[in-house]
């Protein structure tokens, strides 16, 4: 491909292009847009010593999940390479384990590998080097949780709206003495859970009380310990919020070990749905995700950014409340 074939298909000038591959400052933002879209779309770069262009094509994605163990980040990945199978790119999957010092290395990685973009479900890198790697015309998407860019595609779930159904719910219940496992907070979603719990219950004249608001990092061992500590208070909540369900199967081991009923003692309802949820003893009462709608809907836009589409928009999907039996009035 020629700068000139380039140049037809975008309908601007060789001059243009060539800047936007060469001094971008001096090209409209929008324009250097579409000018790098279309130069990973089709695989290429500039040879710099002809006015023409090499391949170096992939057509890979980067998808870089925050934990692989999680059934809803499992769940995403298959929804967003079966959709990628079918538009004929590969993907490349990352596991950041919760950890940004290891989403900045996967991010470097799949620069390294020239992929044509990557879905992120950030763990909270360094924003200097994901700007860096949307400055190489890569085409970045935010997943799950919003990293702060700006113009850039983002797919999310209506954090806020979940945790007040699960909030409300328990408080229909007659439940008072509630208590939440809330994420980090320097994470978009766990930070739109929790305003929805204290908010809701302020809303129903309920005081927030400090003990129970305990934070873990998203994995199942902090579940156990912010269970532990909540357990330790005097009186003891009768109902648990858990922002994701990682942090609840914590949850769980540790109200088995202690020998603590539920919903007879304590009712707990967790962020996220999975497939065993519905099997336990008693099955979880869940705020469900459109797991595969998300997934799907993410790689459709960044397939449409790598073709030159709409400018940068954000999709927000409803979550649901499924109540099953770890929920009951308190005693």
């Amino acid at each position: 491909m020629t700068l000139q074939d380039l140049a037809k298909e975008l309908n601007l000038s060789i001059a243009t292009i060539s800047r936007a591959l060469s001094r971008p400052e001096d090209v409209a933002s929008l324009t250097r847009q579409r000018v790098l879209a279309a130069v990973h779309r089709h695989g290429y770069a500039p040879s710099g010593t002809r006015r023409s262009l090499r391949t170096q094509q992939t057509r890979t994605i980067g998808v870089i999940i925050s934990d692989i163990r999680n059934f809803f980040c499992a769940a995403l990945v298959k929804a967003i390479e079966d959709e990628a199978r079918a538009n004929g790119y590969t993907v490349l999957i990352c596991n950041a384990d919760e950890d940004g010092a290891k989403e900045e290395t996967a991010l470097r990685l799949l620069l390294n590998r020239k992929v044509s973009g990557v879905i992120n479900c950030s763990t909270g890198a360094n924003l200097d080097l994901l700007r860096a790697f949307q400055k190489t015309g890569a085409v970045l998407v935010d997943l799950d949780r919003e990293s702060g860019l700006m113009n850039v595609d983002t797919v999310v779930v209506d954090n806020r709206r979940g945790a007040e159904l699960a909030t409300q719910h328990l408080v229909d219940l007659g439940h008072l003495e509630i208590a939440t496992i809330a994420g980090p907070q320097h994470l978009s979603n766990a930070r739109g859970r929790l305003a929805g719990f204290e908010e809701t219950l302020r809303s129903r004249d309920i005081d927030v009380k400090k003990g129970h608001v305990q934070f873990g990092n998203f994995l199942q061992e902090s579940g156990y310990q912010s269970a532990e500590k909540l357990f330790s208070l005097s009186p003891a909540p009768t109902a648990l919020f858990v922002a994701n369900m990682e942090m609840a199967a914590g949850v769980i081991a540790f109200v088995r070990e202690k020998g603590i009923t539920v919903p007879d003692e304590v009712s707990i309802v967790t962020f996220d749905d999975s497939f065993w949820a519905r099997y336990m003893d008693p099955p979880l009462t869940v705020i469900a995700q459109p797991v595969d709608k998300m997934g799907q809907c993410t790689m459709e836009l960044l397939l449409a950014r790598l073709r030159g589409g709409k400018p940068a928009q954000t999709l927000v999907f409803t979550p649901e409340l499924i109540v099953r039996r770890s929920t009951a009035p308190p005693r």
